[in-house]
């Protein structure tokens, strides 16, 4: 109920009281007995409009709503508005229409129009997506259509352009955690971006990508000159921020996010150390990334490094953080807001441990090995001889194996 509040809150409503009830009516979501109640609440509070914690139907909305004489708006309904007031990009835009017409779908002649009644800045204002309500299933259908195509386009382009990152740029990093984890702090304070941070659910719906630059000061490598070199750059992706009981209308939110988990050579599970259901948060992240991502290859290696970061523990007592570290022994305890050196740290870590530099000489026969290499391999140099092409590379550890014959050192 908490959260559920939390979600009015970002969209500008102000929660005036709650009921719970722990049994579902399949007639009217709430039975007879707590609907009554409901309309005394609604009364004695005047409150406006009545929020639920899941996705109503049709026929339940409708139910509900002659009870308490209020609209009525569910967890769907809610979410969908927030992801449209905070969509930025164009494909963050569709895929929030797209979600939203098949939210409508079969809503259009049942005339549930508890989203419409939602602004997408607040109640007082009147959303874009109002007009849907006019068109007939065909025209939605066919909307619909059109956007699933427009979003396979751009997701065939953003393969291409991580296919290209990968074989031209730097290692990758993925943020990735539940929503206002505090990702986007975090990106701030590595790369020296300045994005939006407000305190709201679902405040970045876009993928960011930004160079991270070190700083030159690193751990020392036995080879280098002087005994020391400078860790290498990388790219740090922020992402979409899960949360339990996630639409399923808004699934295809969701696949940027899980390609960009799915790429990176380290994986960065944030977690906000001050929240009171900080276990569940971390299970739902846990639960996503599992299902969706593979944590192992065909060999039976990881695929990449996962670090646990636990933020915002400037908001939590001393008392508190000596129980998280023991409860997650690993974890990068910090605060981005006041020094994200110690996640940093941890990444550069990861990063040494996930992959290996090695030079490969494959002959002309054999050139299909090297194709292979491009969107897997980050490529320093190649030189081609007679007998074939000798390459200097850093391989991700868990593919290394697939060139070990070709290896000359």
């Amino acid at each position: 109920m908490v959260e559920l509040g939390r979600l009015a809150e970002t969209l500008g409503l102000e929660v005036t009281a709650t009921l719970e009830q722990g049994r579902r009516d399949g007639v009217g979501y709430l039975g007879r007995g707590k609907r009554g109640e409901l309309k005394e609440l609604v009364g004695r509070v005047n409150a406006g409009i009545a929020v639920a914690d899941d996705e109503l139907s049709p026929s339940q909305a409708r139910v509900l709503e002659k009870a308490a004489g209020v609209p009525v708006v569910d967890r769907t309904a809610l979410i969908i508005r927030i992801f449209e007031a905070h969509a930025r990009d164009a494909a963050s835009r569709l895929e929030v229409e797209l979600a939203e017409l098949t939210y409508r779908l079969p809503r259009v002649r049942g005339g549930y129009t508890a989203l419409s009644r939602l602004g997408g800045g607040g109640v007082t204002t009147r959303g874009p997506g109002e007009q849907q309500l006019e068109y007939d299933r065909r025209v939605i259908r066919q909307r619909m259509e059109r956007i699933r195509k427009r979003l396979a386009e751009e997701k065939a382009a953003r393969q291409v352009r991580s296919a290209r990152l990968k074989k031209e740029g730097p290692p990758s990093v993925a943020l990735v955690g539940y929503t206002n984890a505090g990702k986007t702090t975090i990106l701030n304070a590595l790369s020296g971006e300045a994005r939006s941070t407000a305190d709201r659910l679902f405040e970045t719906l876009e993928i960011t990508t930004r160079l991270v630059k070190n700083s030159g000061v690193g751990h020392t490598r036995p080879n280098g000159p002087d005994g020391a070199v400078a860790r290498p750059d990388f790219v740090l992706t922020d992402t979409v921020g899960f949360i339990r009981k996630l639409p399923t209308q808004l699934v295809h939110s969701f696949a940027s996010t899980l390609e960009a988990a799915r790429d990176a050579e380290v994986a960065v599970l944030c977690a906000d150390a001050s929240s009171e259901k900080l276990e569940e948060e971390i299970r739902t992240v846990e639960d996503t990334l599992t299902e969706a991502l593979p944590r192992t290859d065909g060999s039976g290696e990881p695929r990449r490094e996962y670090l646990l970061c636990l933020n915002k523990v400037d908001q939590i007592t001393e008392r508190r953080r000596l129980e998280l570290a023991a409860s997650y022994p690993g974890a990068v305890l910090m605060s981005a807001r006041l020094d994200a050196s110690p996640l940093l740290d941890a990444i550069n870590e990861a990063l040494t441990r996930s992959s290996v530099r090695v030079e490969l000489f494959i002959p002309h026969a054999e050139y299909g090995a090297v194709s292979g290499l491009y969107g897997l391999a980050e490529i320093h140099a190649r030189e081609n001889t007679a007998e074939g092409l000798k390459l200097d590379v850093t391989l991700p550890k868990p593919q290394a194996h697939r060139y070990a014959h070709y290896r000359t050192a």
